[in-house]
């Protein structure tokens, strides 16, 4: 009879500690999948843009440099926002705050050797910029140059009257960014959505 209470006893544990870890689970992926930006919009986008990841891109940086292996350059012209995203792999895609979306531009060789270009050109400037936690998008009339590196994010932010008149030390930076758009746009390559 003790062996039959043992029993009874051990099954009603098993199932007490299935329900709890299945709970445990629960809630873990319903926190991940609320964490989880929504690709169909301009924030969803950029979020995931920002969060791309060396092993995502495949790529094996040594620890003991700082490596940028990608650039988010945030143009806020007033009306709306124009996130420019670039890898040092050439994938390169443009986001519009009013909903549009430019993706597939580094299909095109040409395309995606001047978005590398453009992001191994902003090894340059990491010493000129600052580590940040958030990513926030920049004021009216500014732009904002994030850096993707093995060891975090950094960024600055300049205004355009400062790109108009010259007088920016990040305008050749720039005026890469710029030219990647450009191409992009020229090419007719890549997919506009939205």
């Amino acid at each position: 009879m003790t062996v039959l209470y043992i029993i009874v006893i051990l099954l009603q544990i098993g199932v007490i500690i299935y329900f709890v870890r299945r709970g445990k689970r629960l809630r873990q992926a319903a926190l991940v999948n609320a964490a989880a930006p929504d690709t169909d919009s301009y924030d969803g986008l950029r979020t995931l843009a920002l969060h791309i990841t060396p092993a995502q891109l495949k790529l094996t940086i040594p620890e003991n440099e700082t490596f940028v292996y990608g650039v988010i350059m945030d143009c806020n012209v007033g009306e709306g926002i124009v996130t420019l995203s670039a890898y040092i792999t050439g994938a390169v895609s443009i986001y519009f705050s009013n909903g549009g979306v430019k993706t597939g531009g580094g299909m095109t060789p040409e395309i995606a050797e001047s978005a590398a270009d453009f992001v191994t050109a902003a090894q340059d400037y990491i010493n000129r910029a600052i580590q940040v936690a958030n990513t926030e998008l920049p004021a009216k009339g500014c732009v904002r140059f994030y850096l993707l590196t093995n060891h975090g994010i950094y960024v600055a932010q300049e205004q355009l009257a400062q790109f108009e008149n010259g007088s920016s030390s990040w305008l050749p930076l720039f005026e890469m960014g710029n030219e990647v758009i450009s191409r992009i746009h020229a090419s007719g390559n890549g997919h506009l959505v939205g």
